[in-house]
């Protein structure tokens, strides 16, 4: 919806936009945009081609960082693992909806470019860090979580390599101990001047573009400890089950099997990690950054997820792509004594991965995590009867417009008790105009019962459509839905 009205404004951002937590001003709309360019009335098809591009990106990136860190065959084995949809969060919210891709876009080429600034004379380091300051400058435009979910790791784990390398020359010179540690020195210097880029980039946003667009701050979120749901070791958890792991199947199925292998997944990337943290001192200076880097972003994020109660559990797909590279990391360092050990550790991983893939695929097709199966059908009968606006709640809104490729306009309301705008993810102009004929609709799944629905109750209204689950009211007028609210609040 918003690749679409940003094509016809022919802009970069949009005044008429109602935008979530972030502006987002370099997301997944521009993908979106160039399918839109050669398909602007089939949205299913412009996004399939925009998505393509987007995945054949997110390859050559991982390729890019593979090659840049050194890591070989692992390289290959991470690129081919992180293509593959294990996790339904992964699935759902990187490959397939795209949304966390948009992170690894700015912090993949980042990371590598850092990594390929190594042993490189100063007029090439310097010109690295121009393109890391301007990536890491538009990625901080996007938003605060860029910063908090991978610079403010990162600088920390810069700062521990840095130190280990310091200590480790035996100096007691700071010039010299400099010279001798100068890698160390370069990643922690060009991490630190990322983190101020990206800084800089959400300055911009909150102090210029807040004044342009309407969007929802994190302003209002406080340190609130809770014992109940957000506590750290859940929540860091969490990230562990997120490699195949699904609640709710069967122990003796295919699903439940698959879901064990999955849980085996998470294990390894633990047991990876902390393997590889005890043999920090051996390794790399690019090993041990990817170790320590995927060790701050839990401890950060696990953090920030637990005491601010700002959290879902798909909020930890941006720390996967990590994940599977510490998995590499040790499998390339590893000190395999068996001949083909190495090798058949890697298929043994490919399979696990694969199955759980298999696994997810199948349960979202049938048991979708966001989708809600038969909209595709009440759109198209929509479209057939000539209705082009209407109310419903959210998700349920916006997904009935893009199924209808952007014939049908939907209000969002804020529940279906009363008449109020939602101000999020939709036109600006809903919240001051209304639609001329509305229709309401309501999913009995989870919208509940339409007996619970005041505006269908107190509106003067007819139902026109009902296949079960979807129920469709029709109003004379927008007026009908006001005055259906209005005796709501006065019979409350």
């Amino acid at each position: 919806m918003l690749a679409d009205l940003l094509q016809k404004e022919g802009a970069v951002i949009s005044k008429s936009w109602i935008y979530s937590t972030e502006i987002s001003v370099f997301q997944m709309q521009w993908f979106y945009r160039l399918g839109l360019i050669f398909f602007p009335d089939n949205w299913h098809l412009a996004r399939s081609i925009g998505l393509a591009l987007a995945l054949a990106l997110y390859t050559g990136l991982l390729l890019f960082l593979s090659r840049c860190a050194g890591l070989g065959r692992a390289g290959l084995w991470l690129t081919g693992a992180l293509l593959w949809p294990f996790g339904q969060h992964y699935l759902v919210y990187t490959l397939h909806g795209g949304y966390y891709l948009v992170y690894a876009f700015f912090y993949l080429p980042i990371l590598a470019l850092i990594l390929r600034g190594q042993n490189k004379d100063r007029k090439m380091q310097r010109r690295l860090l121009v393109v890391v300051c301007l990536l890491a400058l538009a990625g901080g435009v996007n938003g605060i979580k860029e910063l908090m979910v991978f610079h403010a790791p990162l600088c920390l784990a810069a700062l521990v390599v840095c130190v280990l390398a310091l200590h480790g020359t035996g100096e007691k010179d700071w010039k010299k101990a400099i010279r001798a540690s100068a890698d160390a020195c370069w990643v922690l210097v060009s991490s630190v001047a990322a983190a101020v880029a990206s800084f800089v980039g959400y300055l911009f946003t909150t102090v210029v573009l807040t004044k342009i667009c309407e969007f929802k701050s994190y302003s209002a979120i406080s340190w609130n400890r809770s014992d109940d749901w957000f506590t750290l070791d859940r929540v860091i958890a969490d990230f562990f089950h997120e490699f195949g792991y699904q609640n709710g199947a069967y122990l003796f199925h295919f699903s439940g099997i698959a879901t064990g292998i999955g849980l085996v997944l998470g294990a390894v990337v633990f047991v990876c990690l902390i393997r590889l943290l005890w043999r920090l001192r051996s390794l790399r200076t690019t090993d041990q950054l990817l170790t320590l880097l995927l060790f701050f972003m839990i401890l950060v994020c696990g953090v920030c997820y637990t005491y601010f109660q700002e959290y879902n559990v798909y909020y930890w797909m941006t720390a996967i792509p990590m994940g599977m590279a510490v998995v590499a990391v040790e499998m390339k360092t590893e000190h395999f004594h068996l001949p083909g050990a190495r090798e058949l550790t890697a298929a043994a991983l490919a399979l696990a991965i694969t199955v759980c893939g298999v696994h997810t695929v199948r349960r979202e097709m049938e048991d979708p995590l966001l989708a809600h199966k038969g909209m595709d059908v009440v759109a198209d009968w929509l479209e057939q009867q000539g209705y082009t606006e209407g109310y419903a709640t959210f998700w349920n809104a916006n997904a009935l417009t893009g199924l209808s490729d952007g014939w049908i306009e939907m209000w969002t309301l804020v529940n279906l008790n009363d008449d109020v705008i939602m101000d999020w993810l939709q036109e600006k102009d809903h919240m001051t105009t209304d639609p001329a004929k509305p229709f309401l609709l309501i999913d009995t799944e989870t919208d509940g019962p339409i007996e619970e629905s005041e505006l269908v109750r107190y509106g003067a209204c007819d139902q026109v459509y009902d296949d079960g689950r979807y129920v469709i009211f029709a109003f004379d007028s927008a007026a009908s839905v006001h005055a259906a609210a209005e005796m709501a609040r006065n019979q409350a």
